[in-house]
């Protein structure tokens, strides 16, 4: 491992640390979680209501705009929990994620697009949520976000809701993920049952999938996000085919990121 590697990534963690830092004053004086939710009926009046600064990045214009783009690109596509694609694929794509991750962003924005048209469409691939945390600088922060982003699962509306809030990240390490926020992305999912999204990310099983995603994640030395993890049959031409294309992909994206070095892994 290079010194500059090590340089950026002993950077990346220092200006983590610094925003924690800055979040754990500003608790000290600022109750940030309220000690019971507001229903979410109530949330949505609210945000139906009140111009609140923050919650999803642009103007109205530009959040119709990204859910017509993310309605588009996901249409036709079959969603089951966490999985997108076709249950017969013969290939499988585990993609690491934290949702609060630029790189994650360029990632969705330049290089999922073409992914999912040429090999998901297709029938050739299927790609699986996984998360892991990165950039959102609070645990507990992160832990609500991805068990809205699971339940949205439930519904077979995941990938609906990561891309959806992916598009719409507010600033880097700042704990803008708010229950408001979380409700605010969910509210723009096509069909999504509100009441039963609410009810489910309460429940406390979905902490067990995304501590087991982490800790796999951990075991194969993921550090960055987004990292990927190919699996199929091991004399498959369409999985060489997949992971040398992914590779040129992922090597594009470690010049466009700032620290970050996704890494692709094969099982």
């Amino acid at each position: 491992m290079s010194r500059g590697y090590d340089a950026r990534r002993k950077a990346k963690r220092q200006r983590a640390r610094a925003a924690a830092e800055v979040s754990r004053r500003q608790a000290s004086t600022d109750s940030r979680r309220p000690a019971m939710l507001l229903p979410v009926f109530a949330i949505v009046a609210i945000l139906a209501g009140t111009a609140i600064v923050g919650l999803g990045a642009g103007s109205s214009s530009s959040r119709k705009q990204i859910d017509q783009e993310v309605t588009a690109l996901l249409a036709g596509v079959p969603q089951d929990g966490a999985t997108l694609g076709s249950s017969d694929a013969p290939v499988t794509l585990q993609i690491f994620v934290d949702l609060e991750c630029p790189t994650v962003r360029s990632f969705v924005e330049s290089y999922l697009p073409p992914i999912i048209s040429t090999w998901v469409r297709t029938r050739e691939m299927k790609l699986e949520y996984r998360s892991l945390k990165t950039d959102t600088t609070d645990e507990q922060v992160f832990f609500r976000q991805e068990e809205a982003t699971l339940a949205a699962g439930r519904q077979n509306r995941l990938w609906n809701f990561a891309l959806t809030f992916v598009h719409q990240q507010g600033e880097h390490f700042t704990d803008y993920a708010t229950d408001a926020f979380l409700v605010h992305m969910a509210s723009q999912v096509p069909e999504l049952d509100m009441a039963s999204w609410n009810r489910d990310r309460g429940d406390i099983s979905l902490f067990k999938p995304i501590a087991l995603s982490i800790h796999a994640a951990h075991a194969r030395g993921m550090i960055f996000t987004p990292s990927f993890l190919i699996s199929g049959p091991d004399a498959s031409s369409v999985k060489d085919e997949i992971e040398s294309s992914l590779g040129r992909d992922i090597q594009a994206l470690r010049l466009e990121a700032s620290g970050d070095v996704p890494i692709l892994g094969v099982s």
